[in-house]
């Protein structure tokens, strides 16, 4: 009977047309601490991009369906009779339900990643390129600062950095949403001007409070992101060296004179 090892059934890295996916050894407060500023984001720290994908869709739309991005405007101003008149309780009780659940599920599967990834330290070897007619996909250092800033200057690009294209180009087309309908760069443009009330006017609340998030929440999973690649590129690196000069004599002459 053949014997099954740690590396054989805990893998921990699989590259792909799409990327690098790898289980990740985040902090689970940190992955739950994101999925309450916007569902979905937790799991993508935690490389879970379909659940990520569809707990993020359903954040945009129920939000927008009960209004709660604009009862907590109304919150924050004092005017709690224009919030409850806002919010549409029958959405805001299932999105209060899926938010809760998007946190709990993000921080379990945090706990239990770490778990997996250390039993699989000893796992099969990392493959180091990809070559595919569409598409070359590689493992390379690079710089967590970069990461960062890309997805600061444009949420989505930090992600392409990392080569996550297709979440990068999800990140993307949202945030050009967010962008269309919260009508911010009108409004920073009219605020410039020192037009404050045609800025105020011209916002629309329910869209830029998430933008936020959004931002935030993109550059911290490209910072992350980069930082765990960049583990993958070390690993490699210390099996093949380790492969290839374990038991290599080396011997060292000295010259005289």
């Amino acid at each position: 009977m053949k014997k099954i090892s740690a590396r054989n059934r805990y893998p921990f890295v699989r590259m792909s047309l799409l990327g690098v996916t790898f289980t990740s050894v985040p902090r689970p407060v940190m992955v739950a601490w994101w999925s309450a500023a916007f569902p979905g984001f937790g799991h993508f720290i935690v490389n879970q991009y379909a659940r990520g994908i569809l707990l993020t869709l359903t954040e945009m739309i129920v939000n927008k369906l009960c209004r709660l991005n604009e009862a907590i405007v109304f919150t924050f101003c004092g005017r709690f009779e224009e919030a409850a008149k806002a919010i549409d309780a029958n959405w805001a009780f299932g999105y209060a339900t899926i938010y809760l659940f998007a946190v709990w599920d993000s921080y379990r599967t945090a706990k239990y990643q770490s778990s997996l990834r250390s039993l699989a330290q000893e796992g099969p070897p990392i493959r180091r390129m990809l070559i595919h007619p569409l598409e070359v996909q590689y493992i390379e250092r690079k710089n967590p600062l970069a990461g960062l800033f890309y997805s600061l200057l444009f949420p989505g690009l930090g992600q392409m950095y990392n080569q996550r294209f297709c979440l990068g180009f999800y990140i993307m087309f949202w945030w050009w949403v967010y962008i269309g309908m919260s009508h911010a760069p009108t409004a920073v443009v009219e605020l410039l001007y020192g037009s404050v009330a045609r800025s105020t006017d011209m916002l629309s609340q329910q869209w830029f409070m998430s933008m936020p998030s959004v931002i935030g929440g993109a550059s911290y999973q490209a910072y992350r992101g980069t930082i765990e690649q960049n583990k993958l590129f070390r690993e490699e690196q210390r099996a093949y060296l380790k492969k290839t000069y374990e038991r290599a004599e080396i011997t060292i002459e000295r010259k005289s004179g």
